[in-house]
């Protein structure tokens, strides 16, 4: 569709044409003429019109012939047809016009008002037509250029998990066998630098195996169903405990939080909100990590709060649920900066909104909602 509208004008009259042209003609349209029926059936192909004025009484052809001629041999052409006639139509051929595609009749002679007002509503909806359809193939280019994205990360993905793995997994086993094999033969800095070889050989396995979760996020397919959110916590923090045990820590969970959603990725994105609460109450006398819900505007808002380091909400800013981001040095807490990221995008995933309270020295807390997937819960008393 070409973004300058055109009218095609049809009548067989030369002075009612040069009255439409000068009545038409500084509406910003291009004016294409007719003077017959045949005249009208050449040119209905050449431009996606905005509009038609088809004079009803035609020599030869008449105006509803000439119109049901258009729409045979042009049938992508959808634009309104306004009719002009010189006389009252029988409600017959006026019920024919609008079964052809009429949306108007005028009586001639025209007032000039009433016709540039209709044909500048035609303009306009004619306009706001092109912008749409260019606003559709705007999405669709960038739909398609998103599927390459995704293909490309595919690609990736695979590179990722075969190419860097194989030579990773040598690495960390030939030090594994150094460290099993001979160790009493190494001296105690060198036993130390299979120690750091080894360390940093399980970061790199984790942060690959975070990576891949972050790449395939988007294309994980969801399946919703009834989630213990309770259960799940309890479970996660009892893993925690047992492989991470941490002196003085203890938590309190809500009981009966129940929620919609995919408990894979929920199981993903709580794990990673727990894991990174563990860890950053460390270094407190009484660590507590505590997960609860609450209504809040007609929704369930799920928490996940620690009493641990906590961080500069305001420092932080876009960053914190970005990629590879850190705000805390690795020497202190260890970590690769991509949980949050994964959290975000689980949380995208099931239409909610995931936002954080902290300060330095104050702990964390992670709020976060599930859409219209979650449930409703009681809230916190």
């Amino acid at each position: 569709m070409r973004p300058d509208p055109t009218i095609l004008i049809v009548d067989d009259n030369a002075a009612n044409r040069r009255l439409y042209q000068a009545t038409l003609g500084d509406l910003g349209a291009e004016l294409f003429m007719a003077s017959s029926g045949e005249a009208a059936l050449e040119l209905c192909d050449a431009h996606p019109y905005a509009m038609v004025l088809l004079d009803v009484h035609l020599s030869g052809m008449d105006g509803f012939q000439v119109a049901h001629a258009i729409r045979d041999k042009c049938p992508g052409l959808d634009a309104p047809i306004v009719f002009v006639s010189a006389v009252y139509v029988h409600e017959q051929d006026t019920y024919r016009g609008y079964r052809l595609g009429a949306v108007d009749y005028i009586l001639s002679p025209i007032v000039p008002e009433i016709l540039r007002a209709k044909a500048a509503n035609f303009i306009r909806m004619y306009r706001l037509r092109v912008e749409a359809q260019q606003q559709a193939q705007a999405i669709e280019k960038a739909y398609r250029e998103l599927r390459t994205v995704h293909a490309e990360m595919e690609g990736f993905s695979y590179s990722v998990s075969h190419d860097l793995r194989t030579p990773l997994g040598q690495v960390a086993g030939f030090a594994d066998l150094m460290a099993m094999g001979h160790a009493g033969e190494l001296p105690a800095k060198a036993r130390e630098y299979v120690g750091y070889i080894q360390g940093a050989a399980h970061r790199m396995n984790s942060l690959i195996d975070d990576m891949l979760l972050l790449g395939n996020m988007s294309r994980t397919e969801m399946q919703v169903q009834p989630v213990d959110l309770s259960h799940l916590a309890q479970s996660l923090l009892m893993e925690l405990s047992t492989l991470r045990p941490q002196a003085h820590l203890s938590w309190e969970v809500m009981p009966g939080m129940q929620a919609q959603g995919d408990q894979r990725l929920l199981r993903v994105a709580l794990s990673n909100l727990l894991s990174n609460a563990w860890k950053y109450s460390a270094g407190v006398p009484r660590p507590f990590i505590e997960v609860g819900s609450r209504a809040e505007a007609g929704e369930t808002v799920f928490l996940v709060r620690d009493n641990g380091a906590g961080f500069d909400v305001h420092a932080a800013g876009e960053r914190l649920f970005r990629p590879f981001q850190r705000f805390h040095a690795d020497s202190v807490f260890q970590g690769n900066g991509v949980g949050l990221a994964i959290v975000q995008r689980v949380i995208d995933k099931h239409g909610g909104r995931i936002w954080v309270e902290s300060a330095p020295g104050r702990g964390a807390a992670f709020f976060f909602t599930l859409g219209r997937l979650s449930s409703r819960p009681a809230p916190l008393v």
